[in-house]
């Protein structure tokens, strides 16, 4: 890698001069400069200074949140005319700025000081600041999106999502509430109970996915099933790592608590003995260094699962967990079982857990003369027979490549466990031409990047002294040099542009905070400053730029990244229509549930299948139901089975005599005059009245109440929302309503994800 040259023109060492920090415009066509980048996302600006690294996340959704001091910003892509518009500028991103740093007493009440071995001025003392933050998984928030969760410098773990109409950012959950029933009775610091509550570090693992449920039951469908079980591992201030299952709770039943926080397993690192110490074993300094060692930095690698083995078993996990203990790197193996329970209308999921000391975690003498500092990151493929770890280390990484025998802990061989050190040296300058000197700005960035198409794993590391560097993983095993990385290319075109809008000469750097990755897009987040002067500014000056780069091929179309994710095992090339229709219809040997609620929808859906569905084997279908529908509750449908064998017919509105008679709880009532209501077309509702009603694009019922309805985020269909439904009436609306709701929750012709409207 060739290092850009500059003409750089020094300033005496006694010469400090002072440059004012102006708010950064780019008023140059970068693009012209960089045809490469031309299908890209365009840089975004904003009024930010980074407050730690790896201070940017990118959730699963295209939300990208960024940590900033006291507050964390959020950035939404619009949804622009076209149904896959991505954001183009800044103006075509939703900012929300949200203040961490703010608790009621529930939610985390006032401590005085401890002691002077527990005293912590970070904890103590501190602003609450963001010091990380992360998004989970998929599938663990509302309308199945992601859940924000942001670690503050006074080391409490909060969760966050949009509330309401107008999607307000709220502190949802507090993860150190889980450790309040653990607290010794007395609140005596000298029983450390408040070490016990205070979160160091966390990190999500992946969405652990069970086995495919076993055929025989309609009923067995669950969101775990296809998007995964969200599990976050957390550590606490006396170097406990737990597992944590993280759920989201039924609002009729607790809606003071929106989740609920199980710790399934517990492991305690202890202080390990290294050969070669620095300091006297016996020593006093060395006591205290030992009781002050914190672990600030946790990553869970991928879940390697076996199939299952019992029919009420669905496979068991495992995966190893890296901590940094100190200077130390520490190694976990967790392994999950998952058992399972047929619950009212979905599978629910119940794990057993074990969290032991993993067998590798005694090779450290291979690593234990590096100053480990984190961050931490897993590479691996489909195709690779290995797996690696990147750990950073004092001025550089180091990288750790194992099979996944030893991964797992089936195998010990430690000649199996390749290493490589991999320092960073300082770009060649004229000053230092043809010498390498170490690089010693720490690592502030750290990202795996999976290509799923390519079945490639790249990883990309940033310092805050603005060096960039890239790698695959067979590049990382076999030790070749690292390469520059596109979006390092970017921060140079903005730092020759900050550069010569001060006038600096070339002494200026651009400190790297972040990278996060979206599908095959990587953002960076970085600052331009002034070198071997004092930079002054006020906080009303603060910028940061957000630029974005594609490490593949170069992208054809910009918009991919943000069209809609699809769970495992839901298709995305047709309309889904007729998949509900076949799942809340009863085949020929399923049975009507006898509540009214569930019969009303079986009617319903049936009757979407005459109006609006041409195909036979549908329409066959729903002559079927109707027919079994009639027998249970005794209405006449002969009008609706007679409609089965044409094409598409609209459903006259019955009279005030049917809704009386038998089965008249099956037809729907408008609310404005109590008339039945008819179907004209597939997407509408009208009564005999004349009242219309959009119909629900999930269960086909007529919506006529206002603020129970949830909308696409992309073609905004509107749709019944499930848990403002049981709230405003008071309980469950049926076995088979629950049951499509629990199994159906994206929409339907375009599978994107649901949301509030605005």
């Amino acid at each position: 890698m060739q290092p850009k040259q500059k003409q750089i023109s020094r300033y005496p060492s006694s010469y400090l001069h002072t440059v004012p920090h102006k708010p950064f415009i780019y008023q140059k066509c970068w693009r012209s400069k960089n045809p490469i980048f031309d299908d890209m996302l365009n840089p975004v600006a904003l009024s930010l200074s980074p407050s730690c690294h790896d201070a940017i996340s990118w959730s699963p959704d295209g939300e990208i949140a960024i940590a900033a001091g006291e507050y964390f910003q959020v950035l939404t892509p619009k949804n622009g005319p076209d149904d896959d518009a991505a954001p183009n500028s800044t103006q075509d991103w939703l900012v929300a700025r949200v203040r961490a740093n703010l608790f009621t007493n529930f939610e985390w009440p006032s401590y005085l000081p401890g002691n002077r071995d527990d005293f912590s001025v970070a904890a103590d003392l501190s602003e609450s600041n963001v010091v990380s933050l992360a998004w989970s998984p998929a599938g663990l928030g509302k309308y199945r999106r992601s859940v924000l969760a942001v670690l503050t410098s006074n080391l409490v773990l909060s969760l966050w999502e949009p509330i309401g109409l107008k999607k307000q950012w709220t502190r949802v959950a507090v993860a150190n509430h889980m450790f309040w029933p653990r607290l010794p009775p007395s609140q005596d610091p000298d029983s450390h109970g408040f070490r016990k509550v205070y979160i160091r570090s966390f990190t999500w693992c992946e969405s652990l996915k069970p086995s495919m449920p076993t055929a025989g039951s309609s009923f067995l469908h669950s969101h775990e099933s296809r998007w995964g079980i969200p599990l976050l591992t957390v550590v606490n201030d006396l170097n406990e790592v737990m597992l944590v299952r993280v759920r989201r709770s039924d609002p009729t039943n607790t809606p003071s608590k929106p989740y609920d926080l199980q710790i399934l397993a517990l492991y305690c690192l202890k202080n390990m003995e290294t050969k070669g110490g620095r300091v006297c074993s016996e020593s006093l300094f060395k006591k205290a260094i030992r009781e002050r060692q914190r672990t600030t930095e946790l990553s869970c690698g991928p879940w390697q699962i076996s199939p299952s083995t019992s029919p009420g078993n669905f496979g068991c996990a495992v995966a190893m967990i890296a901590a940094v203990c100190g200077t130390q790197l520490r190694l976990m193996k967790l392994e999950v079982t998952i058992g399972s329970s047929l619950g009212e209308t979905s599978q629910r999921y119940m794990l057993v857990t074990d969290l032991t000391e993993h067998p590798l975690d005694k090779l450290n003498e291979k690593w234990a003369c590096h100053n480990i500092a984190g961050p931490l990151r897993w590479l691996h493929t489909r195709s690779s027979t290995t797996i690696a770890l990147a750990v950073g280390a004092m001025a550089g990484f180091i990288a750790i490549s194992m099979p996944y025998a030893a991964y797992t802990g089936s195998a010990t061989n430690s000649n199996a466990i390749g290493f490589h050190d991999y320092p960073i040296y300082e770009p060649e300058t004229e000053d230092n031409k043809g010498r390498q000197v170490r690089h010693l700005e720490p690592i502030s960035a750290m990202l795996t990047s999976i290509n799923q198409e390519s079945d490639t794993c790249k990883l990309h590391v940033g310092t805050l002294g603005g060096i960039g560097l890239v790698t695959e993983l067979r590049q990382l095993q076999s030790g070749i040099a690292l390469q520059q990385p596109k979006w390092k290319r970017m921060i140079e075109e903005f730092q020759d542009d900050y550069d010569e809008e001060h006038d600096l000469g070339g002494m200026s750097v651009s400190r790297i905070w972040g990278l996060a990755s979206h599908r095959n897009m990587t953002a960076a987040i970085f600052t331009s400053h002034p070198t071997d002067m004092i930079e002054y500014r006020i906080t009303s000056d603060d910028r940061s730029m957000i630029v974005f780069s594609d490490e593949g091929e170069p992208t054809r179309n910009a918009q991919a990244p943000f069209v809609a994710h699809i769970p495992d095992g839901q298709a995305s090339n047709h309309d889904q229509t007729g998949e509900v229709i076949r799942f809340v219809l009863p085949g020929d040997d399923g049975n009507i549930e006898t509540d009214s609620e569930s019969q009303r929808l079986v009617y319903a859906v049936a009757c979407r299948a005459i109006v609006g569905e041409g195909n036979k084997s549908l329409r066959l279908h729903a002559r079927r139901s109707l027919e079994r529908l009639a027998v249970v509750t005794g209405a006449d449908l002969s009008d609706e089975i007679s409609k089965c064998n044409s094409e598409p017919t609209p459903i006259s509105a019955k009279t005030m005599d049917q809704l009386a008679g038998p089965g008249g709880h099956l037809y729907e009532k408008c609310e404005v005059c109590e008339a039945a209501i008819g179907w004209p077309k597939a997407q509408s509702a009208q009564c005999a009245n004349g009242h219309a009603w959009e119909r629900c694009g999930l269960s086909f019922l007529a919506i006529q109440e206002p603020g129970i309805s949830k909308y696409c985020f992309v073609c905004r269909k509107e749709a019944l929302d499930e848990e403002r439904v049981a709230c405003v009436r008071g309980g469950k609306q049926g076995r088979t309503f629950d049951a499509l709701f629990e199994t159906f929750d994206t929409c339907l012709q375009c599978a994107a994800k649901f949301q509030a409207s605005y």
